[in-house]
């Protein structure tokens, strides 16, 4: 007889994959249906049947190597097809919360995103910060009721040649740093991911190649296939996802162009806002961008209701939380120009102001500690699979 090798199962790491959403996960029996009837899975690595082993074993690490678990979009065909009712697609949500968590530091906010009983202290954390910086700029406390005060406080500043409001130097001091901090973590991140594969797959040195190549190489293929969403509509049980993910994900391009804009010309050009909401160009497009985020969330808030329902996809709370976050975000982007134009409730613009300030805070920061960190982490798992694809075709 052979040596016999005994393998212990990780509890502890099987409870924390239950515990964020993948509580099904022991009733699977390794019938290999869910990777026969998945649409997404590759011939030369199928899934979710080999992850859904792993999880069970509580193999974290194999696991948080494995690009395959964010290859994987919730089509939910794996579920409306297993006689188990295991629903390997969200345990594979699951591990992909995990992943999340063990890539960036500062875990205890990853704990609070992904719990009910962490919103309240996350908003206080976005308090803590924007508050000082708003009497700092606003020099004092600004009255909410009163827009003269606050937003459109009078204040400016002069710091070399640029000319700056105080909302616009209290949201530069905010969300400049707080980008660089998100920016500097997750580029930490995906090079700790990159590295895992490169391991996890034994790609022969020969055949590696630095970021600055996989980016020329592969970042543009990448995103090709991503904004044509050509993934998400090979799923069959819960197809209706693909059009509004779509319009959320242009919503999101917009609105960063118009970020991006309104930064340029109001800080460096000094063309103060804020502009006329009916007539500036830059406002027009912020309201595309702002429907069709609307509309896209709603889509999705409402077709998970009708899905879980059909008992074909789950919505958790960090699931719930972030939708919910979008939408608020939208909502309150629109308030604000429009109580310029239906005045009569103008004197509660600082309320919903702050109340946006507050929103926009929170989803930057989900990027590193939510669901929302998909926009990054699946993108370089669809970037490793094109690269891996073309290591094959040299082997």
């Amino acid at each position: 007889m052979g040596d016999i090798t005994k393998i212990d199962a990780n509890l502890a790491a099987v409870n924390q994959i239950i515990s964020a959403g993948g509580d099904t996960v022991k009733r699977c029996y390794q019938c290999a249906t869910c990777s026969s009837v998945c649409p997404l899975a590759p011939d030369e690595a199928p899934f979710p049947r080999k992850q859904m082993l792993l999880a069970q074993w509580g193999f974290k690490e194999k696991l948080l190597s494995d690009p395959s678990i964010w290859l994987c979009h919730q089509c939910g065909d794996c579920t409306k097809y297993c006689p188990r009712n295991a629903r390997p697609g969200d345990v594979l949500a699951s591990l992909r919360l995990q992943a999340t968590r063990e890539l960036v530091p500062f875990k205890f906010m990853h704990t609070l995103y992904n719990n009910l009983w962490g919103l309240p202290i996350l908003i206080l954390i976005a308090l803590a910060i924007i508050l000082p910086i708003m009497f700092l700029t606003f020099q004092g406390v600004p009255s909410l009721s009163d827009p003269t005060s606050f937003p459109y406080s009078p204040v400016h500043y002069k710091i070399g040649f640029m000319d700056l409001p105080a909302r616009v130097l209290m949201n530069d001091l905010i969300f400049l740093p707080l980008s660089v901090f998100i920016i500097a973590i997750m580029a930490n991140a995906v090079s700790r991911m990159w590295n895992s594969y490169l391991e996890t797959y034994k790609i022969p040195q020969a055949y590696r190649i630095g970021y600055i190549d996989v980016i020329k190489t592969y970042l543009i293929p990448a995103l090709k296939e991503i904004l044509a969403h050509s993934r998400f509509e090979k799923c069959g049980a819960n197809s209706w996802r693909a059009n509004p993910h779509k319009m959320l994900l242009f919503g999101f391009i917009i609105l960063f162009i118009v970020t991006g804009t309104v930064f340029f010309l109001a800080d460096i050009l000094g063309m103060h806002t804020p502009w006329n909401p009916i007539t500036h160009p830059v406002k027009w497009l912020g309201y595309i961008g702002g429907l069709l985020l609307l509309y896209g969330v709603i889509g999705l808030i409402t077709g998970r209701n009708q899905a879980v329902l059909e008992n074909s996809l789950r919505t958790t709370y960090s699931d719930a939380f972030l939708l919910w976050l979008i939408f608020v975000v939208g909502i309150t982007g629109f308030l604000i120009p429009l109580s310029r134009i239906f005045t009569f409730y103008y004197n509660y613009v600082g309320y919903i102001y702050l109340a946006h300030i507050i929103a926009v805070f929170l989803l930057f920061l989900s990027v590193l500690y939510s669901k929302f960190s998909h926009l990054v982490l699946r993108t370089t798992a669809v970037i490793f699979d094109l690269y891996y694809k073309d290591v094959l075709k040299k082997l």
